[in-house]
């Protein structure tokens, strides 16, 4: 009984949360970023320091860190976005997201 219980539990979440939209990857539509996805910003910016010519970044990234390692270990860190008042990470370009900080529209 209980098995059917958390089972019609399940589908009826699954049920009333509809199909998830992805209509663009993360972030693609921010133009001032200049990227094609979230992961893009990420490791040209704070791995690679700009040296990212493209993506995906096929065999960019340890040629431009090799020796050195990342232009900003771990990156930024939310506390980067907060600081400046953005919502965190990819939030920041969700505008449905809850994250505390600006959205891009």
């Amino acid at each position: 009984m209980r098995r059917i219980v958390l089972l019609v539990g399940i589908l009826a979440a699954v049920t009333v949360a509809g199909p998830v939209s992805a209509a663009t990857p993360t972030c693609s539509d921010v133009t001032a970023l200049g990227i094609q996805v979230h992961g893009q910003h990420v490791v040209r910016d704070y791995v690679t320091g700009g040296a990212l010519s493209g993506w995906p970044p096929a065999g960019q990234v340890g040629a431009a860190i090799a020796g050195n390692g990342a232009v900003i270990p771990g990156g930024p860190g939310p506390g980067f976005h907060f600081e400046h008042g953005f919502a965190p990470g990819a939030s920041f370009c969700n505008p449905q997201s809850r994250s505390p900080g600006f959205h891009v529209p």
